[in-house]
């Protein structure tokens, strides 16, 4: 998982909206016609199962936030993950519509009878798209490169099993073979997180030290064909604040049944704008292809939907959680002061605390009032989209004040005579939490809670960062007391370990623990290896559910609503397959259009 921030909003902008749609410029206009390069096909070159389709076109798409970084090891948020993911390729990848782990650059492999080592057969053939050859030497560099201290970065904990990294060899020039401390049976989908990178680009920047230096948005604005990869397309131009333009990889390794190399679009062009609203009126008035409509557009943006030739699809429910969270980590900063006062580190680590919390937001209310009453209440910290996972009995916190200020009491907070809520040493109750800014909806929550908050006599103080810095404050810095954030969605959860397990990085409320701080934490991390050690699928599916309801039990995040999720598509875009999770362009080489009505 990594982070994203979830933005819904609703056409109540639309005028204001329209203007700068007018403002833009033609996202098609300045792009020249597309010159294919001719390259022999590799030996071991996938073919696709899809309809065969012709070449052309020109998918547009738009999004409120741009990519941080094309280097994977340095990236922690879905935009960059995104961005990335369109020139590099895992070992592995999921499918969503098989719902299974398949081939990626990795053609086959091999498990051993006690279930650690794992050997791998590199599709033969294969070239980054400057035309090098890939090798095993490329995934050895990549994961020597991942587990080098020197270069800090989210996967080191992925693919740390059992406390120790897994272990990677060269067998040949198209084998490689890795080993784990333990059976791990997520490995295959675990292993495909990371795009493998290119040896021969990044050798001797790894060797002076300056790995996580390379790859920056400067060098998409200055060198996009330096960023190499052997994904679907290359970067062909990269505007902050603007645009960037995929042009096709000239070696991808994917064909048609007829031998034509995949992708069949000339151009994949992602649009950014300034909120997601502008995104929605682009997409209502013909202008992009795709876009995630939230559930306050969906009526207005199908009024459109024949004028312009697209279909809204509803998804069921969104993939991601988006919560609250108090910051429970001890300790001092490096200027020598609290993480958090004592005396509010004494009320966030408390389980009743953050318990009459929940009970005390109107969750219910924002279904009606923001979501229109397309969403449903969060239990859980995986959300029901993920129905083989997802566990619909873990224990609830429906609206309830008076429970609320029962949990408190027990906890030893009183009211004062001013009707402000005090604890037992007389420290009036208050927090401030940190938000991401630029969208309507989040404004809408957050005053609802700080109005709820104040029903039970606490106060709470709101303040907006770019994302940015509101990542880095809560993932590097910790000087904070309470935060709202989401976290994207993945089809297993052992790609969510970052957040479960007390030593994970992403374990927002106290990361990167030597040892777990407190009973429940370990059940957790307990639970988590449990989960990974079998490889039978009941026995998982038993402990991820009994993980989820310590969750549940704990509340170390405080769970929002799961809106319903929908999107939209022209209906020219032919192979269209629409799963329930992930991007609905997943299969975005195998898109070509049809003709227009």
């Amino acid at each position: 998982m990594v982070f994203k921030f979830f933005i819904p909003t609703s056409l109540a902008h639309f005028l204001a909206a329209i203007l700068l749609f007018f403002a833009l410029a033609s996202c098609k206009g300045d792009i020249p016609p597309l010159d294919r390069e001719e390259h022999d096909l590799p030996r071991d070159a996938e073919i696709s199962r899809s309809e065969p389709g012709k070449y052309g076109g020109v998918l547009v798409t738009a999004e409120s936030q741009q990519p941080r970084t094309f280097n994977p090891l340095v990236a922690e948020d879905a935009y960059s993950s995104e961005a990335i993911g369109r020139f590099l390729n895992g070992l592995t990848t999921y499918h969503p519509i098989k719902e299974k782990v398949v081939p990626e650059l990795a053609l086959s492999w091999d498990i051993s009878k006690d279930k650690r080592a794992i050997t791998m057969e590199l599709r033969r053939g294969v070239r980054w798209s400057d035309g090098e050859p890939f090798t095993a030497d490329d995934v050895i560099f990549t994961f020597k490169a991942l587990f080098d201290q020197r270069y800090p970065n989210r996967y080191m904990g992925q693919y740390t099993i059992a406390g120790e990294a897994i272990e990677f060899e060269k067998l040949d020039r198209y084998t490689v073979r890795f080993k784990t401390a333990r059976p791990y049976s997520p490995f295959l989908y675990v292993i495909g997180f990371i795009g493998i990178l290119p040896r021969h680009v990044h050798f001797d920047a790894f060797e002076r030290g300056e790995l996580l230096q390379q790859w920056s948005m400067r060098t998409a604005m200055h060198a996009p064909r330096e960023l190499v990869g052997t994904g679907p397309f290359r970067v062909r131009s990269f505007r902050p604040g603007q645009r960037i333009v995929y042009e096709p990889n000239p070696h991808y390794w994917r064909v048609d049944s007829q031998g034509q190399r995949l992708p069949y679009v000339d151009y994949l062009i992602t649009r950014y704008v300034q909120d997601r609203n502008t995104e929605t009126v682009l997409f209502a008035s013909g202008q992009i292809d795709a876009a995630a409509i939230t559930p306050g557009d969906v009526v207005g943006v199908r009024k459109n939907a024949s004028l312009h030739d697209y279909t809204v699809h509803h998804r069921g429910p969104a993939t991601g959680i988006r919560f609250l969270w108090f910051n429970q980590k001890p300790g001092e900063s490096q200027a020598g002061t609290a993480y958090v006062e004592p005396h509010k580190l004494e009320w966030f680590t408390s389980r009743k605390f953050r318990q009459a919390i929940l009970h005390g937001f109107n969750r219910e209310g924002l279904i009606q009032s923001v979501y229109f009453g397309r969403a449903q209440l969060l239990h859980s910290i995986i959300s029901p989209a993920n129905e083989r996972w997802h566990n619909p009995d873990v224990p609830r916190y429906h609206y309830d004040p008076d429970r609320a200020l029962e949990l408190l009491r027990q906890d030893g907070f009183e009211p004062d005579q001013d009707g402000h809520l005090v604890d037992k040493k007389g420290n009036q109750v208050s927090f401030q939490v940190y938000a991401s800014e630029g969208d309507d909806i989040t404004p809408q929550i957050l005053s609802t809670f700080r109005e709820n908050m104040r029903d039970l006599g606490i106060t709470v103080r709101i303040r907006y960062l770019d994302f940015g810095t509101l990542v880095a404050r809560v993932s590097r810095h910790f000087e904070y007391e309470g935060a709202m954030m989401g976290f994207t969605g993945g089809a297993d959860p052992s790609g969510g370990r970052a957040i479960y397990l007390s030593s994970g990085r992403l374990h927002l409320w106290n990361p990167e623990q030597e040892e777990p701080q407190t009973d429940w934490e370990a059940r957790i991390d307990e639970l988590v290896y449990a989960s990974e050690e079998t490889f039978d699928l009941d026995k998982r599916v038993s402990y991820v559910h009994q993980m989820q309801e310590v969750f549940s039990e704990e509340l170390p995040l405080l769970y929002l609503v799961t809106p319903y999720a929908y999107v939209g598509l022209k209906n020219r875009w032919q192979n269209v397959r629409i799963p329930s999770m992930g991007s609905v362009i997943w299969n975005i080489d195998e898109l070509y259009l049809g003709p227009e009505k």
